[in-house]
C-alpha cells in the first residue's frame, strides 16, 4: 500500500481470476442473499424455462410445455407458458416468431 493509499482508508481494491467450469464458477460467485427468499422459487422457474426454450431452439407454447422438468416449482401448461412468455418478451428475453417462441436477443449474446 502506498502513503497515498494509506492516507484515504476508506478505498479498497481487490483483485482475483477464477477459472473453471462457467457453472460451477457462477454457482460459487451468487449470492444467496442477492434475492428474497419469497422470488427463489420464481427466479428458479424462469430460469429452467428460459433454458428449455434456449434448449430446444424455440418452440410452440405446448412443445415448451411438455418440455418442462418436473422439478419445477409450478405446473405450467401451455396457457401458463404463453403468460409468462409474455412477460420475458418484454425483457428481450424470448421473442416470438409466428406462432414459436424463441430466445431473445440478450440470450443470444
Amino acid at each position: 500500500m502506498s502513503d497515498e493509499d494509506s492516507e484515504n482508508g476508506d478505498n479498497v481494491s481487490v483483485s482475483m481470476e477464477i477459472t473453471g467450469n462457467y457453472e460451477d464458477v457462477i454457482t460459487k460467485l451468487r449470492s444467496d442473499e442477492s434475492e428474497p427468499e419469497t422470488l427463489k422459487p420464481f427466479t428458479h422457474d424462469l430460469e429452467i424455462l428460459l433454458e428449455t426454450v434456449t434448449q430446444m431452439g424455440g418452440g410452440t407454447r405446448s412443445a415448451i410445455a411438455q418440455e418442462l422438468p418436473s422439478d419445477m416449482t409450478v405446473t405450467y401448461d401451455a396457457q401458463a407458458v404463453v403468460e409468462t412468455m409474455q412477460v420475458l418478451e418484454r425483457y428481450d428475453l424470448v421473442v416470438l416468431e409466428g406462432n414459436t417462441w424463441k430466445p431473445g436477443p440478450k440470450l443470444q449474446t
